[in-house]
């Protein structure tokens, strides 16, 4: 019993530390991309507002955030739409019933394609394939018929412009689907843990400073 608990308490704060470690590492690149003379305590506090109002995981949303706002920071205004847009587009993929796999995926695609400056190739069949409600808000934006995306996608005419503005320019029927989705456990239990990293922020970043303390790297 005294070892199942020692090794219960180890792998306990293994967990903690590599907790630690992704937080350390999320607020070093959301602090790369902060703007408006804000903090990146502000920043991380958008961050998880939006999360929880998408039913998305903050470190997910985070990661997102970071790499768009370092690749194709160009296409949007500033951080506030960067997140908007952000949030949009998780709640499409709730909408489309994505897997956690599938979500990953597209979101790397859509934000190298963003990066870019157009979404066409293997970024759009990953769209297509987990939130078929991104290409139909892009066609209903353009004004083309339903289904043709493919074709303008291979003119280069779905631009991250084009992709920005039918995201928002939708924002109303998505959110009224969005809000007529109910919840599931996993999206229940991933509210919880956005909840509880909230609160346990203050202790991950204790344990990262140990961490780069001069006493502790001199033990």
């Amino acid at each position: 019993k005294g070892i199942a608990l020692t090794l219960g308490s180890l792998a306990g704060l293994k967990k903690l530390i590599e907790l630690s470690d992704t937080q350390a590492g999320t607020t070093a690149r959301l602090n790369l991309i902060v703007d408006d003379g804000g903090s990146v305590e502000e920043l991380e506090a958008k961050v998880m507002a939006s999360a929880q109002n998408s039913r998305a995981a903050y470190f997910d949303t985070a990661a997102a955030v970071a790499s768009m706002g370092a690749n194709a920071k160009s296409a949007f205004s500033g951080n506030d739409e960067l997140i908007a847009f952000l949030e949009q587009i998780n709640k499409q993929f709730v909408i489309g019933g994505a897997s956690a796999e599938g979500q990953s995926a597209a979101m790397l695609q859509l934000t190298q394609a963003m990066g870019a400056g157009a979404l066409r190739g293997e970024e759009l069949n990953s769209i297509l394939e987990n939130a078929p409600g991104i290409a139909r808000a892009i066609e209903r934006y353009m004004g083309v018929a339903e289904g043709s995306i493919k074709s303008y996608a291979e003119e280069g005419l779905i631009t991250a412009e084009v992709v920005k503005n039918a995201m928002f320019a939708a924002a109303d029927e998505t959110n009224a689907k969005f809000d007529s989705m109910p919840k599931t456990w996993a999206q229940v239990a991933t509210s919880m843990q956005n909840t509880a990293l909230t609160l346990f922020t203050p202790v991950l970043r204790r344990l990262n400073e140990i961490a780069n303390s001069e006493q502790f790297q001199q033990v």
